[in-house]
């Protein structure tokens, strides 16, 4: 029997970015041009937190000690997005998720398979630990957001027109909001395929019945996830769309 619905992850999967930074280091940009020359504190806040965060991506650290993407998620929120005009990051937003480069960064053949399942009836979701506004935007762009029913992700919490901080309220807790998902949407686990690329989505695999391993995916990742959740790894967009029963 073909899975009834299926959930993909987003970074790593529907993306080839594994983590948020492009986006992150495209909207410090922006809002580092619109402080100038009007804001020299925001300026020279912004100019430091870029000399921070260049020394973070030079340790390429990814060990189980250091959560490097909280860190980074730490260095913006704290001395970049936080007091930031929203108008500023929709703006960003919006530029960051049209533009050419972040179009092709989309993995296409997935997109093309979860188009399918929407036209023929399956639930399609997304459940990630992005940005939510940014997912959205950028599936927008080209075409895609239509095709899935859902997007579960982490926002970015604002008032009276200021950012606050960016939410990492799925990142590392994925299993558990999973279940959460299905029970929302009415969905069997059993029947269900989620597709994912990361660590970070490994519980996911153990809780349904259909796991699907991401083309971007490492290819250690691949084979391990094979071994232990007898995960399907695809070799190109005809055998997911086989898997998936897709015709």
């Amino acid at each position: 029997m073909p899975p009834d619905a299926i959930v993909c992850d987003w970074n790593g999967t529907l993306i080839r970015y594994r983590d948020e930074r492009p986006l992150l280091e495209s909207l410090a940009v922006d809002l580092f041009q619109a402080s100038v020359p009007f804001h020299p504190l925001r300026t020279l806040r912004i100019l430091r937190a870029r000399r921070t965060l260049e020394a973070l991506y030079r340790q390429k650290r990814y060990d189980a000690e250091f959560d490097f993407v909280r860190e980074m998620f730490h260095i913006y929120n704290r001395q970049i997005v936080r007091g930031a005009p929203m108008s500023i990051i929709r703006r960003s937003i919006e530029q960051y998720a049209c533009s050419t480069i972040t179009k092709h960064a989309l993995d296409f053949r997935t997109l093309r398979a979860i188009e399918r399942c929407h036209l023929s009836g399956k639930t399609t979701g997304i459940l990630s630990a992005g940005y939510l506004h940014g997912i959205e935007s950028v599936l927008a762009a080209v075409g895609h957001r239509r095709h899935f029913h859902f997007c579960e992700a982490d926002r970015l919490r604002h008032e009276r027109g200021k950012a606050i901080e960016f939410e990492l309220n799925i990142y590392k807790r994925k299993p558990e909001h999973l279940l959460r998902v299905l029970a929302d949407h009415s969905l069997v686990p059993e029947s269900t395929a989620y597709l994912g690329d990361s660590e970070d989505d490994e519980g996911c695999f153990a809780i349904v019945g259909y796991p699907i391993v991401a083309f971007l995916a490492p290819d250690d990742l691949k084979q391990r996830y094979a071994q232990e959740y007898n995960a399907f790894a695809p070799k190109d967009e005809r055998e997911l769309t086989s898997y998936l029963r897709l015709g």
